[in-house]
């Protein structure tokens, strides 16, 4: 299984690296095409968007992997085609009530509340995306659950650059402005997701007279208390940016932003992947082997997980001042000082994952909310009080904290219904080779940042291989099994 994970694994990373790579091409673009006060407007419907989606959804995308095992074995009374076409269906009328009921009120916010009189008209353009992004979001977590990432990274992919083709012929060949933008949005958007159904229907099948109201309320049980999780997760993510906005003003705000958007670069490249692997995979385990299976599977991936996990961190903070400098510039250098604390909170809070097996197979929502919504609060709580105190290296400390303290919840909590030892030795292990190789690469110094990095990352990677090898004998025998089976 672990080969099927590194599979999953390596599909999920190279989607989210090429996905974020567009994200990188379009940002000074946009930046360009579109005025200061545009590109505000533009991140305001976005973010409002992003808010509306999550409460719009009520955290049905995650009952749909979670009760996927079920449906499949029958273990939860419903076979595979009812339980697609009651995720389906009961998304598709809770999506159209809450796109018609935003398109309306949006409508009748006064315009004068808004600095831009086009924001009214373009949150009712907008709002039809409320609606095709439910779907798209129902048929992707299809697949997610169906453990095709292949196909789902391709998917997302292709869409990703389709639209940006599509966003950007229309700037600079139709309507150079918001409504040339967000028109070429929701018109990309609605291709990309019909075309995935259309794809699908040809190998699922979807009936509106299989629809299950009592399927439907059990997902409804346990996605609904994901909403606070997904709202908590928000504030914890961007609270500290509130507080050093409030204490230290715009400038330390912009240089902890471009530091913490870099992490978040590494960590939705690597780390997020792992989550997006092995979720399906441990609740396969569950309806098919027991728990006494799953727990050793969990065990053994996060054994691997802190494999990578540690090396990531001491590397992000070997290379950060000149990756910083290169893709921001000298000005956003001291930004580097808070990448060791930012790197390691969001290395835990992508284990969290794993480390919360019990409860997500349990179905224990409510205390993952609980338990979101808590550490949430510290976080702020924390950075009012630190920040005054280091600056922006107290916000950074303050998200390492809560992250951990979510961690930490997650599996003391998970731990009453299946108990799921933690690997220290593993962790002090990799902690200390990481260290080793940091101490490394951080006593090469060349001249060209360009360079440097380069030959960190290099030599970095090579090291640490070695000192695995050496001493992880789970990594030797998961290495000489793959050789043994190309050499067949």
């Amino acid at each position: 299984m672990s080969r099927k994970l590194a599979l999953h694994i390596s599909n999920y990373s190279i989607g989210n690296l090429l996905v974020t790579i567009s994200g990188l091409v379009s940002f000074p673009i946009f930046t360009r095409v579109f005025t200061v006060d545009e590109y505000g407007v533009m991140n305001l419907i976005a973010t409002t968007l992003a808010l509306l989606l999550a409460i719009s959804k009520l955290g049905i995308q995650h009952s749909i992997v979670r009760f996927y095992g079920e449906s499949k074995s029958k273990a939860g009374g419903a076979g595979v085609s009812e339980y697609l076409s009651t995720t389906l269906f009961g998304m598709m009328a809770i999506a159209l009530a809450v796109t018609l009921a935003w398109a309306a009120v949006s409508q009748l916010i006064p315009t004068s509340w808004w600095s831009d009189p086009r924001i009214s008209d373009l949150f009712l353009l907008t709002s039809a995306l409320l609606f095709v992004r439910n779907i798209d979001s129902c048929l992707v977590n299809f697949l997610r659950a169906e453990e095709r990432s292949g196909q789902l990274n391709i998917y997302n992919v292709i869409k990703r650059y389709g639209m940006l083709a599509l966003v950007l012929c229309t700037l600079f060949f139709v309507a150079r402005d918001l409504y040339g933008y967000f028109w070429a949005t929701v018109i990309g958007e609605a291709i990309g997701t019909a075309l995935l159904f259309a794809l699908m229907i040809r190998t699922h099948r979807f009936s509106i007279y299989e629809f299950s109201p009592a399927l439907f309320r059990k997902m409804l049980i346990f996605g609904i208390p994901m909403i606070a999780y997904e709202l908590s997760g928000i504030i914890l993510n961007i609270g500290d940016r509130y507080v050093i906005e409030a204490k230290l003003g715009a400038g330390p705000l912009g240089v902890y932003s471009a530091a913490y958007n870099f992490c978040q670069y590494v960590q939705a490249v690597f780390l997020v992947a792992v989550g997006q692997a092995v979720v399906p995979m441990y609740i396969r385990s569950w309806e098919e082997k027991g728990a006494a299976e799953t727990a050793r599977f969990v065990r053994q991936t996060m054994h691997y997980y802190l494999m990578l996990a540690f090396p990531l961190v001491a590397g992000v903070s070997a290379v950060g001042r000149e990756m910083l400098v290169v893709l921001a510039s000298e000005k956003y250098a001291d930004g580097a000082a808070i990448i060791p604390y930012v790197s390691s909170g969001m290395a835990a809070d992508a284990a969290l994952a794993i480390i919360g097996a019990a409860l997500y197979i349990h179905k224990r929502t409510i205390i993952m909310a609980g338990l979101m919504t808590v550490c949430a609060v510290l976080n702020v709580a924390l950075n009012l009080w630190l920040v005054p105190i280091l600056g922006i290296t107290g916000a950074a400390v303050a998200t390492l904290i809560a992250f951990v303290a979510l961690m930490s919840g997650a599996h003391c909590a998970g731990n009453r219904l299946i108990p799921i030892s933690f690997p220290w030795a593993s962790a002090a292990k990799f902690g200390l080779l990481s260290v080793i190789m940091y101490v490394v690469i951080v006593s090469i110094s060349v001249a060209n940042n360009w360079a440097l990095i380069a030959i960190r990352i290099v030599i970095g990677i090579i090291l640490y291989s070695a000192l695995v090898l050496a001493f992880d004998e789970p990594t030797r025998k998961t290495v000489r099994a793959a050789l043994i089976g190309i050499a067949a």
